[in-house]
């Protein structure tokens, strides 16, 4: 018996009241299953969007082309969408809908047999895919031929590896073969949807699993060509523990080159942030300094994140030492940042400098600082300053 959230079985029991079939499917069933908490409810339906619209009070026409109503019950959004079948599918991706009366042909035309489960409370659990089997044996496997469901929809190719990868499951071999013949559909397929799947794996707590059934599979190279460039660095990392905020742009900045991180990550409409943090990592990568003064500089120039940015570069650099530099210099109190150094422009600028010269000599203070943090009050600054103006007219 599976206990169902009160908001979609009141949707269930409501459209039950007025002669209408209604399942929980998809997703949520999945994550139910599996002992999760789903936050997302779908229903599928033998109502017509009109009929959902009328009979709920809030009910929104998100998708209402293709039968999806959002029905929201204490502040719970749920979708409720027609018992459908998918032809004529357009550029691999965009399919001609057609509403039908059969639960069968609406699961028949899903992605996985994992997704294409149905339940009732009355009737109790519809798998007519063997779809509970392949859960319990952890196993993604394509609803029917695997070949004929990529071609469909080619993002379906992206989105078995991201379930196998977030649900640590293997692709069955038939599924799989489909992947690697039909991996070069993706290239029709738009960089925003690209991205959001690529996310997905990358962010999961398995994403290591993902990353190489990407190299594997052939995938990785369709979507960026220099890819078996990022796994031959990344594979033998410990990438899983990386912060989760971190990920995307650490897997991006293994490229090793700024301009080619930021250009690809553009190119595959990644926003500005995860573009500006990828480029400092792949700059901290590529730095030739020691551990001790590679630890200084990024507490020095990162605010806020420092101490992830550490830990990152450390599983990145696969530099354990990293990280108990940064605890003894902790300690020690030998860590500052830059904001807390005690002059800035406007002192340099009541000294008389103006222009470049103050950008040249806050940049020395700032190295100056950084290496002697105990120096870090306004007298010891004005005498490095005093010192270092002094032997420039020299």
């Amino acid at each position: 018996m599976i206990e169902l959230k009160d908001e979609p079985m009141q949707v269930i029991k409501k459209l039950n009241q007025h002669n209408f079939k209604a399942y929980l499917v998809g997703g949520c069933l999945r994550d139910y299953l599996l002992g999760s908490t789903p936050q997302d409810f779908d229903i599928a339906t033998d109502a017509k969007p009109e009929d959902v619209m009328r009979l709920f009070e809030k009910a929104i026409p998100t998708g209402i082309k293709h039968g999806t109503v959002t029905v929201i019950i204490n502040d719970v959004k749920i979708e409720v969408t027609t018992f459908r079948i998918e032809k004529e599918y357009q550029n691999h991706r965009w399919p001609t809908v057609e509403f039908k009366d059969s639960l069968y042909e609406d699961l028949k035309r899903r992605d996985f047999t994992i997704n294409a489960l149905a339940y009732h409370p009355d009737e109790g659990l519809i798998d007519y895919f063997n779809g509970l089997d392949d859960l319990k044996n952890k196993i993604v496997r394509c609803v029917g031929n695997p070949q004929e469901r990529f071609f469909e929809d080619a993002l379906r190719i992206l989105r078995c590896i991201r379930f196998a990868t977030q649900l640590n499951f293997s692709i069955d071999k038939e599924t799989f073969e489909g992947v690697v013949l039909l991996k070069d559909l993706l290239k029709k397929i738009s960089k925003e949807r690209i991205n959001a799947e690529l996310s997905k794996i990358l962010s999961s707590k398995n994403s290591l699993y993902g990353i190489k059934l990407l190299y594997e599979s052939g995938v990785g190279k369709v979507i960026i060509p220099e890819y078996a460039k990022i796994y031959s660095f990344l594979h033998s990392t410990e990438f899983d523990l990386i912060p989760v905020q971190f990920k995307v742009p650490a897997f991006f900045a293994c490229l090793g080159d700024t301009g080619k991180v930021e250009d690809l990550m553009r190119e595959l409409r990644f926003d500005k942030k995860n573009i500006t943090i990828a480029t400092k990592l792949c700059k901290y990568i590529n730095a030739k300094y020691d551990t001790e003064y590679l630890v200084k500089r990024i507490y020095f120039e990162e605010e806020k994140t420092s101490e992830e940015i550490i830990y990152t570069i450390s599983i990145l650099k696969k530099d354990k030492a990293m990280v108990e530099v940064f605890n003894t210099l902790k300690v020690q109190s030998k860590l500052i940042n830059k904001k807390d150094v005690k002059i800035n422009g406007r002192d340099l600028l009541k000294l008389g400098l103006r222009g470049k010269e103050i950008g040249s000599v806050l940049h020395s203070v700032y190295e100056y600082i950084l290496q002697n943090p105990g120096k870090n009050n306004r007298d010891d600054i004005f005498k490095y300053v005093s010192s270092y103006l002094q032997q420039g007219k020299n």
